[in-house]
């Protein structure tokens, strides 16, 4: 395996982060130290279930230039479940 194979798998690496039960400012703070873990490029997805988290997470990643955010998706209405998509920069 050559060198630009192993680069290019770490890019399509999806890291998945599941902190649901957790309330501001720990979904930060978990998420955050996931974002030092990995490297600039790399994919996190990251499942919530607390309400001011959805919008908290991707300013603190942007204000400290952590990570910008793709998409946010609502999985589940009802029990109020989101998924944050974010790619580490």
């Amino acid at each position: 395996m050559s060198i630009n194979n192993v680069s290019k798998e770490v890019k399509n690496k999806v890291v998945k982060l599941d902190i649901k039960g957790k309330n501001c400012p720990m979904t930060f703070i978990y998420t955050k130290l996931k974002l030092e873990e990995m490297e600039k490029g790399e994919i996190i997805e990251v499942l919530l279930d607390f309400p001011p988290a959805v919008e908290n997470i991707p300013e603190s990643c942007k204000r400290q230039d952590l990570a910008e955010l793709i998409k946010i998706e609502e999985i589940d209405h009802d029990k109020h479940i989101w998924l944050l998509t974010l790619k580490k920069t």
